[in-house]
Formats: C-alpha cells, sequence, structure tokens
C-alpha cells in the first residue's frame, strides 16, 4: 500500500520496499555548489591580493571566506539527491529542526545523506513509518 504525504515544496511517497521523493534537491544542491565555488574563488583572491598589496585584511576575510565556503563546497559533495530510495538502503532516519524549519536527514548505508526539507505537516506520520520498518529514528 503506497501512501502519499505533501509536502510545502513537493511530496514523498511512502511503499513497503522504497521511498519516492519529489523535490527541488537538485535545484538546491547546484545552487549551492555554485555559490560555494564563487566565494571560494574570492577567497583565493583575496589571498592573492594580500601577496600583492601587503593588507591584513585581505589576508585574513580571504582565508576565512575561502576555507569556510570551501568546507560547505566538500560538505554539499556528499549528499545525495536520489528520487528513489529503497528502505535497505538506509541506516538512519535523523529530525531536526533549525531557524523554525523541520527537516529530515536520512542516512544511506554507502555514506551519503539525503535531505528532505520542511516536512512539518508530516514529520509524524514519516517517524511512524520508520519506526514501523524498524529503521533507527533519532
Amino acid at each position: 500500500m503506497e501512501r502519499t504525504l505533501p509536502l510545502e515544496k513537493g511530496e514523498i511517497v511512502l511503499s513497503e520496499e522504497k521511498i519516492t521523493i519529489i523535490d527541488k534537491a537538485k535545484t538546491e544542491k547546484y545552487r549551492r555548489i555554485t555559490f560555494s565555488a564563487i566565494w571560494t574563488v574570492y577567497g583565493i583572491l583575496s589571498v592573492l591580493r594580500y601577496m600583492k598589496t601587503g593588507d591584513e585584511f585581505l589576508l585574513w576575510t580571504g582565508s576565512v571566506i575561502g576555507l569556510l565556503h570551501a568546507a560547505v563546497l566538500i560538505y554539499t559533495l556528499f549528499r545525495t539527491t536520489k528520487g528513489e530510495i529503497d528502505l535497505q538502503e538506509i541506516g538512519m532516519a535523523i529530525f531536526k529542526k533549525k531557524n523554525g524549519n523541520e527537516f529530515l536527514d536520512l542516512k544511506l548505508k554507502g555514506g551519503e545523506n539525503r535531505r528532505i526539507s520542511k516536512i512539518e505537516p508530516v514529520s509524524d506520520e514519516l517517524k511512524a513509518f520508520f519506526i514501523e520498518k524498524k529503521i533507527k529514528v533519532q
């Protein structure tokens, strides 16, 4: 039996063997990669300008901006945007709330994460589903 749960921007289809997620994860991932890459390049250019001018402000701001956005870029590359996930692939379901938005991180057995954003109206149903399927919930 399939159940369809509506999200704010998309939906989740829960079936006996898999979860189908229809959302804008690919768009969000590419946007984050693009902006992080641009800010990383800006940080590198600021450090290079420091070497030319000797202005320490360029060194510190460039280092902080470049390193933080490089970390975000690397973290984003380890996320997946799979639309269909078999239940055997899911190692753990982690429900989080940040800045008033509730979201779900699915830790897959291959080491990747799949984030589903804005799940407030259906979070209790999702928790019950994962408990029913004997998937660890946090």
